[in-house]
């Protein structure tokens, strides 16, 4: 099973499909494509500081390393080394990154793969939304959004059972 953090962009669309589409499900753990090609994955995750980081490091060891062929041999046993730190990393950069453009985590999605894990989430998120947006409704205009800090923003397992603690609620 897989576990993803599944963040919602900062903008609300008043559509629930159009804000179920904008989820982002971000995997937890080892990231594979960042360990086979760290650069490109950190372009194709806009991840720009980082990636020029990541360019700055092995430029400058590169440089404090030399031609040398043991310099050549040391830099690449530490090239691999960062890829593999950066694999690690990855998905907690991507995260930090959609926190830092102000998205929020709205739950935990768990399933053998992205297409189970979020058919499992939204079946959950997307009743719960439902019920907010008609509580809304209700309320009239001037009414407080439920959100994360009014705690409406309740993780929930990925069956739909709500959880408190370790134990599902009776």
């Amino acid at each position: 099973m897989t576990v993803y953090s599944v963040y919602e962009p900062p903008a609300e669309a008043s559509d629930l499909v159009a804000r179920a589409e904008a989820l982002v499900f971000v995997k937890e753990g080892f990231s594979w494509p960042a360990l086979l090609l760290p650069g490109l994955w950190l372009l194709y995750r806009r991840l720009w500081v980082a990636f020029a980081l990541f360019l700055l490091l092995l430029g400058l060891l590169a440089w404090a390393l030399g031609p040398s062929e043991e310099g050549q041999s040391l830099l690449e046993w530490l090239t691999l080394g960062i890829a593999v730190l950066l694999a690690f990393e990855a998905n907690d950069l991507r995260a930090a990154a959609l926190e830092r453009r102000g998205y929020a985590l709205a739950g935990i999605a768990i399933g053998p793969g992205l297409d189970a894990a979020e058919l499992s989430f939204l079946r959950t998120w997307l009743p719960r939304e439902q019920s907010r947006q008609r509580e809304r409704e209700q309320s009239g205009p001037h009414a407080r959004p439920a959100g994360p800090a009014s705690g409406g923003g309740r993780l929930h397992q990925a069956q739909g059972e709500e959880v408190i603690g370790l134990f599902p609620r009776p």
